[in-house]
Order: C-alpha cells, then structure tokens, then sequence
C-alpha cells in the first residue's frame, strides 16, 4: 500500500507499507554425501536397481538410493515474513527549501524445518536388512528474527541566478539491525510423519542459538552547479562510522567529484544538425566497505563442546576459547574510482551512445593474513591489499518509427582486467588463487604435456607419482626439480568473464508488441564441475556421457589414442589426472537469447469503458529457451559450470489496468 498524503501547501507525507510471504519446500539432501538429488542422479550408475519388482525400494548402493531419498527421506520447509514500512515528511519552508525525515523500518520473521527420515531397507524378497539411508530420523528447526530501520534526514535546496543553477544537499542516515537466532533438534523419532520436536527423544536433543547487531551512520553533502545546462560541477562528501571497527578506527571520509561539458549547447555547434546531443564527463570518487562480518577487533569467545580425559575416561565438557587473533587498527577499505565518458545522440536523437573508461584502486583490502601457527589462533582480517581494475563500457541504441510500426534496438558491451598490487606478503592459494602479480582469482594450475601414449614415455618424465602411467595426463617440471608437485603450478588466466555484453529489440503495431533480449560473454576462461568428466566419481560413481568414446584405452589403436580427448578411466590416479590445469580450461563464452514476449493490447474500447477497465494486454514470454557455447547441453554457461541445468520457462499472463 502505497500512501502520498497532501497535509498543506507546505507539508505532504508518504506513507507506504509492504508484506511479504513466502513458503518454499524442498527434499532433505542425502545424509551419504550430503548432495542434492541432480549430482545424485549424474553419479549413480544405472547397474543399481531404483525398485524391486514388488515395488519396494532397493538397497542400490548400500542404501543410497536418490529415489527413495528423493520421495521419502523427508523434506526442508520454510517460512519467511517480511514487514516493511516507509513514513516520510516533507516540509518546504521557504521557496527551494525541502526537508524530509525519514523512518523506514523493515521486520523479519523466519522458521525453517527439516525432517530427515530414516529409510529402512528390505531385500527383494521383503526380510528386513540392517541398510538405511541414516541412523536416525531427525528434526531440525530454527527460528530467526531481524530488524532493521534506516532513518534519513534530508536538506534539499535549489536557486537559480541569471542562468546559473546551484542546488545543494545535507543528509544524515543511519542504518542499525541486530538479529535473533534460535535453532532446536531432536532424533528417534517413532512417528516419521509427525514433524514435532516433542515426538522426538528427550535423550537425543540439542539447542543453539546467537545474536547480532550492527550500526552505520552517515553524514553526507553535495554542491552542484551547472550554467545554461552546457557546464556541469558537483562534489561530494560522505562521513561514515561503523560500528563493525574498535571505536578508534570506525570512522572514514569518502571524497569525490565530477564535471560535465554539453558541446551541443555551445554556439559552434548549433549548426551540425546531425548532432542533437554530445557532452563530455569525468569524475573522480571514493567509497568504503566494511562489510567484514561484526567486531573483528574483538577478542570473542566461541563456545563449544570439548572433549576431556579424566579418570580413565572420555568426558564431553562445555567451554569456550578465542579462536580468531583479534586486531584492533582495522578500518576500512577503500575503493578510488576515475572515469571518463560521452553522452552522445544524433539523427534528431534516433541513434544515442554512451562511453565510458576507468580506472579502480582499491587499497586497505581487508584480508585473512597468515599468522605463526604456534600462536594457536586462525588468521585473522586485516588491511593490507591493493587491487588496481581497469575497464571500459558502452551502449548505442536505435529508435525510430514507419508508419504505425514503431522499433527499437539497444547493444552494450563492457570489458574488465584486475590486477593484484600488493597482499601484505600473503598468498590465497587454491585452483582459483590471489596473490601478487595475478589477477583476482585467477586460474592457478599446472601446464600439461598431454597424456601420456605409453608406459616407457611416463615413467621417463617427471610424474605427481609412479602410479601414473599411459592414458594419465603429464605435467611440466616448472621449477626443473625432476618432481611434480604443488610448487610447478603456475597462473593459467583469469577465470572471470571478459567483454561481457547485451542487447534488446522492440516492436510494436496496432495494439502488438515483441521484444527480445539476449546477452553474453565473448571470452572466458572456464571449467566443467568433476562429476560431468571424471568416470568413477566417490569410486562407483557413473560414466559420464560427455567423454563417451573419447578416452584413452588400451583398447583403442595407436592412432585413436593419439586424438583421445581425455584420459584413461581410472578412479586411482584421480587426484593427478583431475587437478586443474590448463588441459581442463577451455573457451566459456555463450550466447543466450534470455527473454521473448509477445503481447496484444486492447485500450480505449467501449466494452473495457462499461466494466470500468483503461486497457487489457495478453502476453505470452518465454525465458532461456537458447544457448550457444562450448559447454554441454544441460550446463548453464553464465553461472559456469554444470552443477544445476539450463532451466527453460514458459510464460503466459494478463495485465489489466482499471
């Protein structure tokens, strides 16, 4: 409900109020690995049986069945409500003076519920078995609460002189939240359709709970000027304390500033007619993040359950020790940020372009620092990287109409490249690393030579071990030490996406309306989860289509194996074969039509008038029904990898206006 309330000629109110409910359902992952039914259903080989004849479940693999788990392992249930509310005032005192308050608090109320059965096995001819998919049935509930209010006050003020437009701003806000928690569980549960914690056991129980709160107030000011809309200055200046940093270090200033030419106003332009509109822009700023959790300069406590020998005997105590170094001089990061753009149109302002270039350094970056490990403490958050971006962006777009058909398109294309500066003489090391010299998560791995074609060509080279052999893959001796090891990884490319960009096309007709949108990445360096080309996954897993007829083997010619596209199948040397390097990365960049609508409106007629209706429009859409890349079928390219498929959507709906 939305509420704009005229009080005066001087005073008005907003008053605006929101409620939100969701339910969602879900089955219990599997308590044998802890997956979801899809890397269920990629690893299980179709040489286990879903049911016996009689129709009751089978053992499949020692009781792992994702079917059985799938429609009787029990399901996670949630429920969140949110409140919101928005209460404005605006006060104009004097000609081009507005004051607004403001109180916008935001109230959350959450309850989660997973009930994981126990599933009791029997074999094909009904005797019970000792297999389950668990030990015990289990009911997990939590419980969560949050709320939040940002209160704003606002001091807007606009003069104008002979041609000369000044406007400034004063602005406070204040942002505080503080959330609740309280979680519960209970097992050996008799009645596995009766998910309450009382039907549970009292001997098998278990409670948590935990709090937070956070506050950020903000001072901010603005100056522009701008002189018959042909120059433009403004600047900027924001006051931030955090109550995230130890009193000393909470507070910070963010600085910045920008200017802005219109050529197309001046005099010697007025006469190219093809030009409607043309402004040069820079700017320059800075901004702060101090989202690094709560009270990092804080020597907290984590309680926990140890276990103690006392008496000839292990005994489970509750205590509580410090297990993070705390820092007190942490503060905030800081991003500086120059760009230089266009504003453009020509053609009577049928054809627009915007450009733009910058150039990012952030400093103070608030990394988890190694400390000795005899200090007894995990690492903690401190400042102390530099990360340096640079990119650029643009977008043109056409408009115009024939007849009674109007059209549009639209094209943007954007391009990013990190660079690491500096990390405080720490490395994040891992396939996707950071450390001095990269970029941000790069791809770190090995160099591969290929897969080895025979047996005396692998043991003649460098190997991670003797059990490598013909079919497994090779790896160059970069440090030239005549061993393989975690020390030959080198920077592989970045791993994230590069010329990102997008489009749309409109139309419309006598009541119709098209429009299609697609969007992509032109070059990206990427790789396929495990599990869609590692045979044998967790040892028995399934065969992976992918690779079917393109793996070495023995039983394949000389010539075969020369052009095999992956290794041997073998779970043994996994750990070497299936490490990242670069004979695992290939060319992420997709295409993806994203949407398609088609409308018919129906407005001004004399049937909606006589039922009190402005206008009708039906539409019928569907959502990513194209894809074009390098990954297989059912893989997502934008989200990068095959954990969970492309899913189509058909859409079909109404928009009635009264």
């Amino acid at each position: 409900m939305n509420n704009d309330i005229k009080i005066s000629e001087k005073l008005s109110a907003i008053v605006d109020l929101g409620l939100r409910r969701l339910n969602s359902l879900a089955p219990v992952s599997n308590p044998f690995s802890g997956q979801t039914p899809i890397y269920e259903a990629r690893v299980m080989p179709p040489v286990y049986a879903d049911r016996y004849t009689n129709g009751k479940y089978s053992i499949a693999k020692d009781g792992r069945n994702p079917l059985a788990q799938l429609n009787e392992g029990g399901t996670t249930t949630g429920r969140s409500n949110q409140l919101q509310g928005r209460l404005a005032l605006n006060f104009k005192p004097v000609t081009g003076l507005t004051l607004t308050g403001i109180l916008a608090p935001t109230f959350d109320f959450n309850k989660t519920k997973a009930f994981s059965k126990k599933i009791t096995y029997t074999l094909a001819d009904g005797s019970p078995t000792t297999l389950s998919n668990t030990a015990l049935t289990v009911l997990n509930e939590g419980r969560n609460e949050i709320y939040q209010l940002t209160s704003q006050f606002l001091a807007n003020y606009n003069k104008t002189v002979n041609n000369h437009n000044f406007s400034g701003l004063l602005g406070y806000e204040g942002v505080y939240s503080n959330q609740e928690s309280l979680g519960a569980s209970r097992s050996g549960f008799v009645l596995t359709d009766f998910p309450y914690l009382d039907a549970g056991s009292q001997l098998l129980r278990d409670n948590s709970g935990d709090a937070s709160e956070a506050n950020l107030r903000s001072f901010f000011g603005r100056l522009s000027y701008d002189y018959k809309s042909r120059y433009f200055l403004q600047a900027n200046l924001r006051y931030d304390k955090s109550s995230r940093f130890a009193p000393a270090y909470r507070d910070a200033y963010f600085p910045s500033f920008s200017a802005g030419w219109s050529l197309s106003e001046e005099k010697f332009m007025k006469n190219i007619k093809w030009v409607s509109f043309l402004k040069l822009r820079g700017s320059y700023g800075e901004v702060g993040n101090e989202r690094i959790g709560n009270y990092p300069y804080q020597a907290s406590i984590d309680l926990s359950t140890a276990l103690f020998y006392q008496n000839g005997s292990v005994i489970p105590l509750n205590g509580g020790a410090q297990t993070v170094y705390a820092v007190q001089n942490i503060s905030w990061e800081t991003t500086k940020s120059t760009d230089i753009g266009i504003d453009a149109a020509f053609l009577n302002n049928r054809l627009s372009l915007t450009a733009d270039y910058y150039q990012k350094r952030t400093t103070d970056i608030l990394l988890g620092l190694d400390i000795p490990i005899n200090l007894g403490f995990d690492r903690p958050t401190q400042n102390a990287g530099i990360l340096d971006v640079k990119g650029w962006e643009m977008a043109i777009g056409w408009k115009d109409k024939i007849g009674e058909l109007s059209y549009s398109a639209g094209f943007n294309l954007s391009d990013a490249k990190s660079n690491i500066v500096n990390m405080g003489g720490t490395q994040i090391l891992g396939d996707q690393s950071i450390f001095e010299g990269s970029q941000f998560n790069e791809w770190y791995g090995y160099r591969s030579t290929g897969i080895y074609q025979n047996t005396a060509s692998a043991n003649a080279a460098p190997r991670t071990s003797n059990a490598v052999t013909a079919g497994d893959l090779g790896y160059a001796d970069t440090d030239n030490n005549g061993i393989i090891n975690a020390n030959d990884r080198v920077l592989l490319g970045g791993s994230l996406p590069r010329y990102q960009y997008g489009g749309n096309i409109n139309l419309a007709y006598k009541g119709f309306d098209f429009g299609i949108s697609f969007q992509g990445v032109a070059k990206r360096l990427s790789r396929l989860n495990s599990e869609v080309v590692r045979p044998f996954q967790e040892q028995f897993g399934n065969f992976p289509e992918l690779i079917d007829g393109k793996f070495y083997s023995k039983n394949n010619t000389p010539e075969q194996n020369m052009v095999a596209q992956y290794p041997r199948l073998t779970n043994t040397v996994s750990g070497n074969n299936y490490a990242l390097s670069d004979f695992w990365l290939f060319n992420g960049a997709y295409f993806r039509i994203k949407n398609t609508t088609l409308g018919y409106t129906l407005a001004d007629k004399p049937l909606l008038k006589k039922v009190g209706l402005q206008s009708i429009r039906f539409y019928v859409a569907v959502n990513d029904f194209f894809t074009s890349s390098k990954f297989p079928k059912y893989a997502d390219p934008e989200s990068g990898n095959a954990a969970y498929p492309i899913v189509t959507t058909f859409l079909g709906g109404v928009n009635v206006k009264f």
